[in-house]
């Protein structure tokens, strides 16, 4: 992985920021690389405060004066990051000028699963010049590593969950259904999609409670990567959010693909993790779990 050269001292980059704390951890890392960030808030990002920044607010409906606006901080290179809840509806607002203008390309961006919208996003872009980097070139440290980073370890039965969840997940993936599985050595407990992983977990906490899943049934969570995933955006990433929907669960712990996924603030999430006696591992693209 390279690391974006940060160049001139106060280089602009233009953040793209939803919600969560990956934008905040990006926009820390841009600063202590010299870059001058430039916000660019959007969707659930919208009510975060950026003191002492440059902060653009863009709805849904003013999507296309983004141009303008990184043209007016002379931007020539952006990051995406952050969750997106809602989906913008662009058939039943009134858009900007320069929204209206774009509207048949983005009316066919957003008729696709995710990773078709987050091509054509890029596509968009750059066709105006516009340079669109990963989260990880600019945030160092975040990716999976290879291996199980808690004290806590997948025993044999955990293995075997990890696999079969592993297999689901990808193929899901393929699909553009999503990213998450949860499944025990046996069965395929609950499948990621259009809810996200929060509500994916919640459904299989109250399946535990009405006794769908055995008391004793070693479940875990996978968050693969997708194989025609562009590594820009969007990758599968656990906080300590998804640690504690996960204890809520009854889960034993969550695998990532190594390499191709994000840990946020991981001193933070291992800590978590140990304190509910849970497992975080990542998994090479051989499928091999590794345990400490």
């Amino acid at each position: 992985m390279n690391a974006v050269s940060a160049g001139p001292r106060g280089s602009p980059i233009g953040i793209i920021a939803a919600g969560g704390v990956l934008p905040r951890l990006v926009v820390e890392a841009a600063l202590g690389a010299g870059l001058s960030p430039v916000i660019i808030a959007i969707a659930d990002g919208l009510r975060q405060d950026w003191p002492g920044l440059p902060v653009v607010r863009l709805p849904w409906s003013k999507t296309g004066d983004v141009f303008r606006c990184l043209a007016g901080y002379s931007v020539r290179r952006v990051v995406f990051c952050g969750t997106i809840s809602v989906r913008p509806d662009y058939r039943s607002m009134i858009p900007s000028l320069r929204t209206l203008m774009l509207m048949p390309e983005l009316l066919r961006m957003v008729r696709g699963g995710d990773d078709s919208l987050l091509r054509a996003v890029a596509s968009l872009f750059e066709r105006r010049g516009i340079e669109v980097v990963s989260v990880h070139s600019i945030l160092h440290d975040v990716l999976t590593p290879d291996g199980t980073l808690t004290r806590q370890s997948p025993g044999e039965a955990e293995q075997l969950a990890l696999r079969r969840a592993e297999a689901a997940a990808t193929e899901i993936g393929r699909l553009d259904i999503g990213q998450a599985v949860v499944a025990s050595p046996d069965r395929i407990i609950a499948v990621e999609g259009i809810e996200g992983t929060q509500a994916m977990l919640a459904r299989v906490g109250d399946l535990k409670a009405r006794g769908r899943i055995g008391r004793g049934e070693p479940c875990v969570l996978f968050k693969a990567f997708k194989p025609q995933q562009d590594e820009r955006f969007d990758l599968p990433s656990i906080g300590t959010e998804t640690i504690d929907q996960a204890a809520a669960a009854g889960l034993r712990g969550i695998g990532l693909t190594a390499g191709r996924s994000l840990i946020l603030e991981a001193g933070r999430v291992v800590e978590a993790a140990d304190a509910k006696s849970l497992f975080v591992t990542g998994l090479s693209t051989s499928a091999q779990v590794q345990s400490s």
